[in-house]
């Protein structure tokens, strides 16, 4: 289990405010140069369910051109790249160290520095600020998505039962107990919409997707904390969702 700090020189850099879809390809484009090439299509599964137990943060040190509908940046971005797969960090850190530059919307990207940390959580209780948005959903009539809000009753339910098949898939064990999440400060500002744009060549269909910023409280085994930490809480967190910054209460 590994979390990546990572400081990319991004001189002029100009993205679009959607770009999940895209910095996830980034990422695989860095694990393929470190030997990752299988990566992208291995996942662990629960059922129909598949699951890649990493996670990345929003990218920081952009600028919103609302105007453009664009993300502008100076000298650098920065990214949080969290995982509990040990092939996956490995691959990843060789990837960062290879050298390479790398891409994003066809402008160029260099590594310019990189912190890893392999940080443990010991406390069963956790406030947390959210560094990607939290997202959790369920299929209603005619296989429509509902997104939840902090404040429906199957929230913390469904973000419960979200966490037990991950860890399922990951260790082959079902939890001995439940977590428990509360919206601590979390109001309309944290509201979270954008559209999941994916390459033109793809056979999906390009999504919205609703998420939520703020801050909660998380109650839990310490082994189960740490690994949300490092795997991402709430749902389609290898799409950039569900990485939050912890701190004790």
């Amino acid at each position: 289990m590994k979390s990546f700090s990572i400081s990319f020189s991004a001189p002029s850099l100009t993205i679009p405010i959607s770009y999940h879809h895209q910095v996830q390809g980034l990422i695989y484009s860095i694990v393929r140069r470190g030997g990752g090439e299988a990566l992208h299509d291995v996942s662990l599964d629960f059922g129909l369910r598949q699951y890649k137990l990493f996670t990345f943060s929003s990218l920081r040190g952009g600028k919103a051109d609302s105007r453009r509908k664009s993300l502008c940046f100076g000298r650098a971005a920065y990214l949080d790249v969290r995982s509990v797969r040990p092939e996956f960090c490995d691959a990843l850190t060789a990837g960062l160290n290879s050298g390479f530059g790398f891409d994003l919307f066809g402008q160029s990207l260099a590594v310019r520095s990189v912190n890893i940390s392999d940080a443990v959580i010991t406390e069963s209780r956790l406030g947390l600020k959210m560094l990607s948005p939290l997202t959790v959903h369920r299929t209603g009539e005619g296989g429509r998505t509902d997104y939840l809000t902090p404040l429906d009753p199957g929230f913390a339910e469904e973000i419960n039962k979200n966490f037990a098949r991950k860890f399922y898939a990951f260790t082959g064990q079902k939890p001995s107990a439940d977590i428990v999440i509360k919206a601590k400060t979390v109001g309309i500002k944290d509201k979270y919409v954008t559209l999941y744009k994916r390459e033109a060549n793809s056979e999906k269909k390009d999504i919205y997707i609703t998420g939520w910023r703020g801050e909660y409280e998380l109650y839990g085994r310490p082994e189960y904390l740490n690994f949300l930490y490092y795997s991402g809480l709430g749902a389609r967190n290898s799409d950039g969702f569900g990485m939050f910054e912890p701190w004790s209460l």
